[in-house]
């Protein structure tokens, strides 16, 4: 198949933060741009214009609602099909459905790339509005089997497309010296969904084992501070 005559639309979040779903859809783009697509990029996490706008509790969701629509708009207007990376939550209202209804208006068809570890609890209380938007999408595209069979339960047939990953940015080291200490590396946004605590009480348990080994936790998130305690009360804090 020959992506060098189409005009594809990409929707989603973009870094920073560097977190999986914005890392996942600017890598997809620059995918797709290699395989001679021309992609635009609608980004749903855009930085606020102007800045004091995002200090305005309330008030900002505006400044950045309002430029999104216009930009998906004016992408829907030249594309011939939109791709929407999709959350849970008030993000999927207020970026994913306006997508899905801005695309039906310019005639694109959508596929809805859809992620998030509480896509079982948001359809529980929302798979009745959920699911009369995505008759209007072309797919629902699905990284796990997890994911498919929570949609499926609820009536939402997908495919699986597992997570792309670009294995020419990794170079196996040399092989760590034997008897060397393990260090495990945590990378992750530091937000309650990813169980950062969950991985410092495990820590804890392997440091009465192997009291040389080291921990780092590579992320930012609103739990920096309550993990940092968490890490001194468990006693495995650096000094």
């Amino acid at each position: 198949m020959s992506f060098k005559t189409l005009n594809l639309v990409v929707v989603g979040p973009l870094p920073p933060p560097a977190g999986g779903m914005a890392n996942q859809t600017r890598q997809l783009a620059e995918l797709l741009r290699s395989e001679g697509a021309r992609v635009a990029v609608v980004q749903t996490n855009a930085a606020y214009r102007p800045r004091w706008a995002g200090r305005l509790p309330g008030v900002r969701a505006a400044f950045r609602l309002v430029p999104y629509l216009v930009g998906l708009w004016h992408a829907c207007g030249q594309g011939q099909l939109v791709h929407l990376m999709a959350n849970s939550g008030w993000s999927w209202h207020l970026f994913a459905v306006p997508a899905i209804i801005v695309a039906r208006l310019r005639g694109v068809p959508v596929v809805v790339n859809y992620r998030g570890g509480e896509a079982g609890s948001f359809l529980n209380g929302s798979a009745g509005v959920v699911r009369r938007v995505m008759r209007h999408v072309a797919a629902l595209v699905l990284p796990s089997g997890y994911l498919q069979a929570v949609f499926q339960g609820y009536g939402m047939a997908g495919e699986i497309v597992p997570n792309i990953i670009d294995l020419e940015r990794f170079h196996p080291s040399e092989s760590p010296a034997v008897g060397a200490a393990p260090h495990i590396v945590v990378a992750r946004n530091l937000e309650q969904i990813y169980g950062i605590d969950v991985a410092l009480q495990a820590f804890a348990q392997i440091r009465r084992s192997v009291p040389s080994a080291t921990l780092s936790v590579a992320g930012s998130g609103p739990q920096l501070a309550s993990l940092q305690a968490q890490a001194e009360a468990l006693g495995i804090a650096s000094g």
